[in-house]
């Protein structure tokens, strides 16, 4: 075992070694779409949504860790009087037409780096498969239209007025091992600053090699983003018919058994939460820092037999019409021979069986396993309107906090 992990250490850091020296041009590693197409809609997704982009076999799906090798920001439609250039088709973009901004390497130098662009060009037109990904704070709080504003405009005040006006952006970043809030900017990279820099919230989810820099997949893991919409294959879902908030609550679990021999010492107990989406659920740890990659950076002790109160909160948001899963996972930490883990509390439930529940408060669902008892309250609330149009692109209004 001592003996793998030291060959899988010694690889990835010649990995690194290899992409700090290898600075790859435009020609030869880009982050932007090249050959897929989806139908993703826009409707029902507000400013600041996150879309993340794959297409399988490419150049950049190869050089950029993790599933998917770009990641945009969904600004809103152009409304009367504003004017945002279109890069990519050189033009100003049309009032009500749906648009991105993002960070792409190119040879032409009025196409690299940050810009906006239409979203059935760049989003529609650019990839295969498709995540979309919304933020919430920390304790479960929707972000307010004031604050999707910031985040927008944290990424437009880089911009500045170029040949004719055409606003220019700091050129892409190469650099794939920094993660800085100030520019030049990789495509990840500027979303993750946006949010950091304007709301403290930090989506790196620390799934690439040694946490360094910040990757599409790093924003996908993140526990603040929920995945509200998306393709993959055959399968489609937009967010247009609204998006609801799931709480879980976990009040204890009584452990049937210690799984570390009294030798050891006390157990040192740590949650795993996957909640959401059933396919592309919100992932936290805890206690610590809530990140997956990184748990347990914090533990709760227990010795022997008996009940643990978390008195711990997960959030998550889900897509109207998909499937809905809530998994909690007990496990003791064990530095010796590796972490244990206890039966696991699933429930996964098909849109009708969730939608009866939506507003009915919380509801009291304990499972017992073999090895352990948990006592978990859940919640579904609209959180946000489905027929409302505010915020931008008809993703409606937050009704419930």
């Amino acid at each position: 075992m001592r003996r793998r992990r030291v060959m899988v250490t010694l690889f990835v850091l010649a990995t690194m070694l290899a992409l700090t020296v290898f600075v790859p041009s435009p020609a030869t590693a880009t982050s932007s779409g090249s050959g897929g197409t989806n139908s993703v809609s826009h409707v029902g997704l507000l400013p600041g949504d996150i879309i993340l982009g794959e297409n399988p076999g490419t150049k950049s799906s190869k050089l950029v860790p993790g599933k998917y090798s770009h990641a945009m920001m969904y600004c809103g439609v152009v409304r009367s009087g504003e004017k945002y250039w279109d890069r990519t088709n050189g033009r100003w973009l049309a009032v009500g037409e749906p648009y991105i901004i993002h960070s792409t390497p190119d040879d032409d130098d009025s196409k690299d780096g940050l810009g906006y662009d239409s979203w059935y060009t760049r989003v529609n037109g650019g990839y295969e498969n498709l995540l979309v990904l919304r933020v919430m704070k920390s304790g479960g709080v929707p972000l307010t239209d004031s604050e999707r504003s910031q985040v927008v405009n944290f990424l437009r005040s880089k911009l500045s007025g170029g040949k004719d006006g055409y606003p220019v952006g700091p050129k892409y970043d190469y650099n794939w091992l920094r993660k800085g809030v100030n520019p030049p900017y990789y495509c990840s990279e500027a979303v993750w600053a946006a949010y950091k820099s304007v709301l403290g919230i930090d989506l790196d989810a620390d799934t690439s090699p040694f946490n360094i820099g910040v990757s599409p997949d790093d924003l996908w893991h993140s526990q603040y983003t929920s995945v509200i919409a998306g393709e993959d294959g055959s399968s489609r879902w937009s967010a247009r018919y609204g998006v609801c908030k799931v709480s879980v609550y976990v009040y204890k679990i009584h452990y049937k058994e210690d799984k570390d021999p009294w030798l050891k010492g006390a157990g040192e107990m740590y949650l795993k939460s996957f909640t959401g989406d059933s396919q592309y659920p919100t992932e936290e740890g805890y206690p610590g820092c809530g990140k997956i990659g990184r748990t347990p950076d914090g533990t709760w002790p227990r010795n022997g037999a008996g009940d643990l109160y978390w008195r711990k909160d997960f959030y998550s948001f889900v897509n109207y019409y998909r499937y809905l899963k809530i998994r909690i996972e007990a496990w003791e930490d064990d530095s010796t021979d590796g972490d244990d883990q206890f039966d696991p509390y699933q429930i996964v439930w098909s849109p009708t069986t969730w939608h009866s529940k939506i507003g009915a408060g919380y509801q009291y669902y304990p499972a017992s396993k073999s090895d352990c008892i948990y006592y978990i309250y859940i919640r579904i609330t609209w959180a946000y309107d489905p027929v409302g149009g505010g915020g931008g692109g008809g993703g409606g209004t937050p009704v419930v906090r």
